[in-house]
């Protein structure tokens, strides 16, 4: 290796100036060169200034800045991948359950060490025609609470860096930063309800974020709830 480098070294300038004069087309076949090689500046003291050295350094800028933005886009595709499979997988464990009490610890335990989510609350409002499920895990809220926390329209709110709500994460609240909400419709076997994410990350969930995902555990949770209360009526 060190005999090599050497060589390149003691390579003749005028050999590389002869093979570019026969190769005028090496550059433009080669485009990644002008991220390395520094243009002569033909600047004078006139205050005339070299725009075509300006601009290839204004080239070779834009160059490194989309190495580092596809560097980034590839990342951020990884990540949404790998997200996208462990969702996936939470939902097919709802397939195996024998039995509804399963289905409360499938949702708060299960789910939060395969998602990597520090806490996942099942709550629904209590005070209604409807009874709340009966699932040990559910946290009963107050009447009218959904709309108060959601909105009438909001299926899915995001939110980091914020102080959450101890109804909603209980004895939690004080480790989650950031939180996600996914609105459970009232149906006739249910009152309306919230399934919340909790993270101690500030920046896990964040207004703008994608909520496609959140939307779905939310409605596969919510249809399993479903079968199984239809079963017990």
């Amino acid at each position: 290796m060190t005999s090599k480098k050497k060589e390149i070294e003691d390579i003749d300038p005028s050999v590389i100036k002869d093979y570019l004069k026969r190769h005028p087309d090496f550059l433009v076949e080669n485009p990644e060169l002008f991220s390395v090689l520094t243009p002569p500046d033909r600047s004078t003291d006139d205050e005339i200034v070299d725009f075509q050295a300006l601009m290839i350094e204004k080239i070779k800028s834009n160059i490194q800045e989309l190495k580092f933005s596809q560097g980034h886009l590839i990342d951020t595709s990884r990540n949404n991948l790998t997200t996208q499979v462990q969702v996936h997988e939470a939902v097919l464990s709802l397939l195996d359950i024998h039995d509804s009490s399963q289905l409360g610890h499938i949702v708060t335990q299960d789910w939060a060490d395969n998602l990597h989510i520090d806490v996942i609350r099942i709550c629904f409002e209590k005070d209604h025609s409807i009874t709340v499920p009966d699932l040990k895990e559910i946290s009963r809220l107050s009447k009218g609470c959904v709309d108060e926390y959601l909105g009438k329209d909001d299926i899915v709110q995001l939110r980091g860096n914020v102080e959450v709500s101890e109804e909603i994460f209980g004895p939690a609240k004080s480790l989650i930063k950031a939180e996600a909400l996914v609105k459970l419709p009232e149906t006739e076997h249910n009152p309306p309800g919230i399934l919340a994410f909790g993270s101690r990350d500030a920046d896990m969930f964040y207004p703008g974020q994608g909520t496609e995902l959140l939307r779905f555990l939310g409605k596969s949770f919510h249809k399993c709830l479903i079968q199984w209360l239809k079963r017990q009526n």
